[in-house]
């Protein structure tokens, strides 16, 4: 009876363990076929992603378009095997970033694909894919299931630029001179070789963060400036050696005690590894000196005074000889700093709000130029008397005295488009629109404590003429000044920028909005007037005035561009701000390279 019940049970459980067995087996069999099916779709969304992200704003090298994303990743979804409906591969443009805590997960933050392109570093690509659960089993016992693949892909390159300029055409021991005022050391000198050697001389930002014991360059910009100028000293040799002794003078600058480095360093955005990359000791230098100054600026209603003269300056000495009108000659120059031109790193795009992340400023800067000119007694003599038939007596009064105030700002030069480096193609292309600041060049002086410029036209008792037998008559120089720069607008591309170079370092890239030559100066000396606003003159002290206009008149000329051609110029470029346009160096480039993410968070 039990035998014949156990037979009757397993007649009835062996079909069903066999059925159970047969359906398992399918299940486990269209298991392995889901996760080879899902392996697939991540890597179809990886290389859609990894594609689509070269059409970001950061990296495509044009205006970025939505078009030009979704395309580029569907022809690479193709290329490894996706075969389904455009509609199954949604591609995202947005934004890869890290939240603080940097050991947090990176975030993804849409951006809408048809307003906010140009804030595009990534692109986020959702692959949706309907699946039968089993291909053997009933679909109505097993209906098919939606399979989903995500992965983010970030690329973008970031820029180090400067608008710092030359030390090759400054007026020798300018610098120096400026540097002394500085730290309180007059007769201080920078010579010819110690600027070359600032110039030459690029600081490996690796070091310079292993010397800190910072992690990256958001941490160095928070670094008290002085501890940075303590690390650069090691870097360079300590302070035995040439760049290093300038670094030690300048740690007793004043106004940089409580200064950060984010005073000489912008970094925006989250930059990848830049250890590999250097700067110029000079650009560094030159924005520390800046900094000082504007310190200088703020605590004392006065300019910071530099004096020039033949026994200093080859400009003066030179003018002194080849114009005979001029016995001697010195320039006193006032300086006031309103903002100082920082060595900016940053990508091309713009942030959330629609502003361009990266953009190099010229230094804002005042210079008083005040020109004081002895005339010649001899050659002076020689004329009136030529132009008197020796009927004149000469006595020499005041010097004449031409006040230039320069002011320069609002240059900048903006990074808005970058084309990345891919495949075995080591080159980076990057487009700048680049806006030359304004430049006013009138005859005036300077306030020091508010930086506004008081027109004052060229006035002096010059001379005195004395007639025989007749009073003497007082000679004025008395005229008007008018110095036109003009300069446009312009956009500037710097293509083929090297990313990796043999030897290390990769050579400094100027995009020189900049004319050097000053083309577009023009200097207007009217309404001139020798009389001192007397009348009944003499017709032979009349005949003589209107002698001297023609002569007086090239003097002031022949003066004047000069000195703004070669001595306000070079300087103001040297310190970053050019009056004859805005202009850019690049000093470096780093690229993340394709950043792949499988595990990044959406943020809705």
């Amino acid at each position: 009876m039990i035998n014949f019940r156990q037979r009757g049970v397993l007649l009835v459980a062996t079909p069903l363990l066999l059925v159970l067995v047969a359906v398992f087996t399918a299940l486990l069999i269209d298991g392995a076929r889901l996760l080879l099916v899902k392996s697939e779709m991540q890597s179809i969304a990886n290389s859609a992603a990894t594609a689509a992200a070269d059409e970001a704003q950061s990296c495509s090298g044009l205006p970025a378009t939505f078009s030009a994303m979704q395309a580029r990743g569907l022809q690479a979804a193709r290329a490894v095997g996706f075969d389904g409906d455009d509609s199954e591969l949604e591609i995202i443009p947005g934004l890869l970033f890290q939240q603080e805590p940097s050991n947090g997960p990176l975030e993804f933050l849409p951006r809408n694909a048809t307003s906010e392109m140009l804030q595009t570093n990534a692109s986020w690509v959702r692959y949706t894919r309907t699946e039968p659960v089993s291909a053997l089993l009933p679909e109505r016992l097993f209906p098919p299931i939606t399979l989903v693949a995500e992965a983010s892909a970030r690329k973008e390159v970031y820029a180090i630029l400067s608008s710092q300029g030359a030390t090759a055409t400054i007026e020798g021991g300018l610098l120096g001179s400026l540097v002394g005022e500085l730290i309180g050391a007059p007769g201080y000198s920078l010579d010819a070789t110690s600027l070359q050697s600032l110039e030459s001389t690029l600081i490996g930002v690796g070091d310079l963060l292993t010397s800190l014991g910072v992690n990256d360059l958001a941490e160095l910009a928070d670094e008290p400036l002085l501890d940075v100028l303590d690390a650069l000293i090691g870097i360079t040799g300590g302070t035995t050696s040439q760049v290093g002794s300038i670094l030690d003078d300048l740690t007793v600058a004043a106004g940089l005690s409580g200064l950060d480095a984010s005073a000489v360093f912008e970094v925006v955005g989250q930059p990848p590894d830049v250890s590999q990359s250097s700067f110029p000791l000079y650009d560094f230098v030159i924005s520390v000196v800046l900094n000082s100054a504007r310190a200088l600026n703020t605590a004392s209603p006065s300019l910071l005074s530099i004096g020039l003269d033949t026994s200093n300056s080859s400009l003066a000495s030179g003018l002194v000889q080849s114009i005979g009108l001029i016995g001697d000659l010195d320039i006193t120059l006032g300086l006031i700093v309103d903002e100082p031109s920082k060595i900016v790193i940053g990508p091309a795009r713009q942030d959330t709000s629609g502003v361009w992340l990266t953009t190099v400023r010229s230094s804002d800067i005042t210079l008083q130029t005040a020109v004081n000119i002895e005339l010649a007694t001899g050659f002076l003599g020689d004329l009136i008397s030529t132009l008197s038939l020796g009927l004149l007596q000469v006595s020499l009064l005041d010097n004449i005295s031409i006040p230039l105030a320069v002011s320069v700002g609002g240059g900048q030069a903006t990074l808005v488009n970058a084309n990345c480096a891919k495949g075995s193609l080591n080159q980076a292309e990057f487009d700048f629109l680049v806006q030359d600041g304004v430049t006013n060049i009138q005859t005036g002086t300077v306030n020091g404590a508010t930086g506004v410029v008081t027109p004052k036209p060229i006035s002096a008792t010059i001379l005195q003429l004395k007639p025989l037998l007749l009073p003497a008559v007082n000679v004025c120089l008395d005229a008007d000044l008018e110095i036109d720069l003009s300069t446009a607008n312009t956009t500037q591309a710097l293509e083929s920028y090297e990313l990796y170079c043999p030897a290390g370092q990769c050579e400094i890239n100027t995009v020189n909005a900049s004319d050097t030559e000053l083309s577009g100066l023009d200097v207007q000396i009217r309404n001139v007037a020798l009389d001192c606003g007397q009348g009944g003159l003499t017709s032979v002290i009349s005949g003589v005035l209107g002698g001297l206009v023609p002569p007086l008149t090239a003097l002031v000329s022949n003066v004047t561009e000069p000195i703004i051609r070669q001595l306000v110029s070079p300087l103001l470029a040297g310190l970053g701000a050019d009056i004859g346009g805005m202009q850019l160096r690049v000093l470096g480039a780093e690229q993340t390279g394709s950043q792949l993410v499988e595990q990044a968070v959406f943020i809705k």
